[in-house]
């Protein structure tokens, strides 16, 4: 019972909600899209869409926590992605999809809170291990959500987001009755009198921290680039089933997690953040060379390899890294600003990479973000020298 009290676990278990109905809605929506009348487009309009919301509502919720507490926040949240879960297990309309999205989109700003909430209970040399706690609850999230649609929809189609709608109301109940607030009073009597967004918003933009808003647009950019074709790739190059390419992303997953939960906090007890960094990025640009000549599975799966250890370590690293250049005033507004800029990267990265592997070749959208991890590591050197 003290376990599930902790408010570790609890912060693990909102985000791991959040990216279970991520990983069910990725590969469900486009089925029960075209099974309620809609068309392909239309279901990359309602994948989309959710992301779009995420890039304008994720800094101003994350603000709103520094301002009135991140509970409350996170709680608001958790009851959109309620509502968004249950309205999706109910509806046949493609109408009341979208609203669902949207609704889910705008309060789904609970990973910046999240975030904000580890760096107020941690301090700045166990601020990547706390954030690597949070990138496992996403990387579990990513690994189960897949399994979890999967299995329930031999039920219905409803039946996965029912679910999810009634774990979502479990994790409320918990919030509510066993979070403690994280802001303190201290900082919450300043918020009072200092409170603004237009100041926040112009400091953000002066900053260094910019630098690192880019990187990690250009770090979901590649990432989701690569993990939008894998399937097609697996099928029609590797000619894997449907069933050998899902081993390839649970074991992806499952890797991350580990390195997420148990590595990085012990990594920055041995080096600096900004040298991990470095390293990591290095290690990314190793597996996406293997993965742009994978042309047999084993290569392709060293590859895949390689990339989620660095990847694993590279983004708890740059949240970590955002939250020990902001002020205490401004954590989760800047954390949401990080988010709404990965946000942006998972909208870009999958056109490009659908644009480059219909276009130029299966392997092009692996060789890019290699293109793109240079750029992140030349932007990185600028914080290590």
């Amino acid at each position: 019972m003290k376990f599930i009290k902790s408010p570790k676990f609890l912060i693990f278990l909102v985000v791991f909600i959040n990216f279970l109905g991520y990983g069910m809605v990725f590969p469900l929506l486009p089925i029960i899209t075209l099974e309620y009348g809609g068309s392909p487009l239309l279901s990359g309009i309602l994948i989309g869409i959710f992301s779009l919301m995420q890039v304008i509502f994720m800094p101003i919720l994350g603000r709103l926590s520094d301002r009135y507490g991140r509970k409350p926040l996170l709680i608001f949240s958790l009851w959109g992605t309620f509502f968004s879960f249950l309205l999706m297990g109910l509806t046949h309309s493609i109408f009341w999809l979208m609203i669902a999205r949207i609704i889910d989109g705008i309060s789904g700003g609970n990973l910046s809170i999240a975030q904000a909430y580890i760096a107020d209970i941690t301090d700045k040399k166990d601020r990547a291990g706390g954030m690597g706690v949070i990138g496992a609850g996403i990387s579990l999230g990513f690994i189960i959500g897949p399994l979890w649609g999967g299995l329930l929809s031999k039920v219905s189609f409803s039946a996965p987001f029912l679910g999810a709608s009634l774990i979502t109301l479990t994790s409320i109940l918990l919030a509510q009755f066993f979070l403690s607030e994280s802001l303190s009073q201290k900082e919450a009597e300043y918020e009072k009198k200092h409170f603004n967004f237009g100041i926040f918003i112009k400091d953000s933009l002066k900053s260094d921290l910019y630098l690192l808003y880019l990187v990690y647009l250009l770090l979901f950019w590649a990432q989701s680039g690569v993990f939008t074709i894998m399937s097609l790739f697996g099928e029609q190059v590797l000619k894997l089933s449907l069933i050998g390419i899902s081993v390839v992303f649970a074991f992806g997953g499952i890797l991350s997690a580990l390195i997420q939960g148990f590595g990085i906090g012990k990594a920055v007890k041995y080096m600096k953040e900004e040298k991990i960094y470095l390293i990591s990025t290095v290690i990314c640009i190793a597996g996406l060379g293997f993965m742009s000549v994978g042309s047999t599975v084993l290569l392709f799966f060293i590859g895949v390899s390689i990339f989620m250890i660095g990847n694993s370590f590279l983004g708890p690293i740059i949240q970590a890294l955002v939250s020990e250049k902001s002020s205490e005033h401004e954590q989760g507004g800047n954390l949401g600003f990080l988010q709404s800029f990965g946000s942006m990267g998972r909208i870009f990265g999958p056109i490009a990479s659908g644009y480059l592997y219909q276009q130029v070749s299966p392997f092009s959208p692996a060789l890019s973000g290699v293109v793109l991890m240079i750029a992140i590591l030349i932007i990185g050197l600028k914080f290590y020298l």
